[in-house]
């Protein structure tokens, strides 16, 4: 596996825990304090939050409380506003009332705007982990970067965006990083049932491990049998090893098929200090790394000259 492809999948992380955002799906009125939204997973007790859509925003919210099996997170006081589904009225996490402004692959003298978050490969190690297999150790610093202030307030907004960070690398034990694809549904899942119906049998044939998703729902599964469904023109139909625990709709859920495996990964050490990028900037650098095993299908009789 290339250090790109890991670079990838840690950013991929990282957005989706400190953009996170849902939109509603019903109708929000003055002086209600549950919001009914698409995704709660990302969301935590004590978050501040924002609700905006196509024209206002209201911000100082505060989660008092999280349903997940509803996807209802309840705030601590009631909205200001009227908050409509028709006017894409979007639920988003917010940081002392700030916003990450990029996240940069790599390490670069100038970042043009702050706050801002760089990914960057630090080192790859290998050793013989089985007869035909090798562990490989990715390195990676993850920076996190502020303008010099004397206000407390950037200082706290450093703490927290790294404590979400380490939250949601920790989250994600197991990331998913290149090489994958990803196959549409073709039926309907029900919550108990042991097999699904994908669009195409050639990308599952050679793995037998899948992750089903939605806005809403994540399972991991492992595939016991592929077959036609009958009719060819329809699609796939694969065993699945355990029932699945919720219901998925054709359209809205992707089938993903993962081709290599992260199977032990950790944000092992945090510090903070400041540093120059042009300007006197505070700063955190979380240091992660992550391991996976390669198999090495070595040539016995390789030729030495020729």
């Amino acid at each position: 596996m290339a250090m790109e492809d890991v670079l990838d999948g840690v950013r991929r992380i990282v957005h989706k825990w400190v953009n996170t955002s849902s939109p509603l799906i019903s109708d929000m009125a003055v002086g209600d304090s549950v919001i009914p939204t698409r995704a709660s997973r990302r969301f935590q007790v004590n978050d501040q939050v924002m609700l905006r859509d196509a024209s206002v925003y209201e911000t100082g919210l505060i989660i008092e409380s999280i349903d997940d099996d509803t996807n209802k997170i309840t705030l601590d006081s009631s909205v200001l506003n009227n908050w409509t589904v028709s006017q894409n009225t979007q639920l988003i996490k917010t940081i002392n009332e700030q916003f990450v402004q990029g996240i940069y692959i790599g390490d670069p003298d100038v970042i043009p705007r702050y706050p801002a978050i760089t990914v960057n490969g630090v080192s790859r190690s290998s050793e013989w982990l089985t007869i035909e297999s090798t562990k490989e150790r990715y390195e990676i610093e993850i920076g996190v970067f502020i303008q010099e202030s004397t206000h407390e307030s950037g200082y706290r907004f450093l703490l927290n965006i790294t404590d979400v960070i380490q939250k949601g690398l920790k989250r994600n034990i197991i990331p998913l990083i290149n090489d994958y694809d990803i196959i549409p549904l073709v039926e309907d899942i029900s919550e108990g049932d042991v097999t699904i119906t994908i669009g195409d049998a050639e990308k599952v044939q050679d793995y037998k491990r899948i992750m089903i998703e939605d806005e809403d729902n994540f399972q991991e599964n492992w595939i016991l049998n592929v077959y036609a469904s009958g009719n060819p023109s329809y699609g796939t139909v694969v065993h699945l090893a355990d029932p699945m625990c919720c219901s998925y709709k054709a359209g809205e859920t992707s089938i993903v098929v993962p081709k290599r495996f992260i199977y032990n990964s950790w944000p092992a050490t945090i510090e903070y200090g400041k540093i120059h990028k042009g300007e006197l900037l505070k700063a955190a650098v979380i240091r992660w790394f992550a391991e996976e095993e390669e198999m090495q299908f070595l040539r016995r009789g390789e030729h030495q000259l020729l």
